[in-house]
């Protein structure tokens, strides 16, 4: 299933009473109920059909309406998913940082091992930009980007503890070129649905790569400059 195909049909009155979440505690267990059914359906790739609120809702055992008090739009949805995945690449980033003996090639490997195991963060990764400039309210874009900021800053002087000849948010810099150089390189290599039954034709052999092993290479390259640049 695309992104696409995740519908959400636009916001409007909910049909009969709805039993609001009070507690903190209760909000968050929903709303990340909700970001569990809107990923789990979203790497159901055998479905080629809409998606709509109502079946978004019964995955994830709440009424179609309240969907709505937690996310203005199919957008802000989508949103919170990658929000989600990015946090859980982080989480391995920080693993590998943290263990005995890291280093440019331990953090790079373990990174794209966690990706090829982790398939469907590109998608949603790669369109980041479309939804944030479709739908979405300047409050929900606001705390992604503060939220993702915060993780940088701190793996950032992590990656700076490491390789103390980097300067002041070098190490934020180096995460932020490695997630541009990850979604260029697979919009790369991920051929539009137009031309996938042309690729095997002769001419288009320049356009075939090898994805995962360019991005390991391309990523130590990276890396491995900023701990020649702290020697």
């Amino acid at each position: 299933m695309t992104v696409s195909q995740l519908k959400i049909a636009p916001k409007g009155p909910p049909k009969g009473p709805l039993r609001r979440a009070r507690a903190p505690e209760h909000k968050s267990q929903r709303r990340a109920a909700i970001l569990r059914a809107a990923e789990g359906l979203l790497a159901r790739r055998e479905s080629s059909g809409a998606c709509p609120v109502e079946l978004l809702a019964r995955k994830a055992g709440l009424a179609k309406g309240t969907v709505y008090l937690y996310f203005r739009s199919r957008e802000e949805v989508l949103l919170g998913v990658h929000e989600k995945q990015t946090h859980e690449v982080f989480d391995v980033v920080e693993r590998a940082l943290g263990s005995a003996g890291a280093s440019a090639e331990s953090v790079v490997r373990t990174g794209v091992r966690y990706l090829h195991a982790h398939p469907q963060f590109y998608p949603l990764a790669a369109n980041c930009r479309t939804m944030l400039d479709t739908n979405v309210s300047t409050e929900a874009a606001l705390a992604f980007k503060v939220g993702l900021g915060k993780r940088l800053y701190v793996l950032g002087q992590r990656i700076e503890e490491i390789y103390p000849g980097l300067r002041p948010g070098e190490g934020a810099a180096l995460l932020m070129n490695s997630y541009a150089l990850i979604i260029g390189l697979w919009q790369q290599a991920d051929p539009p649905q137009s031309l996938r039954a042309a690729m095997d034709r002769p001419e288009m052999a320049i356009f075939k790569i090898d994805f995962e092993k360019q991005l390991t290479a391309a990523l130590l390259d990276l890396w491995e400059a900023a701990a020649r640049r702290s020697r």
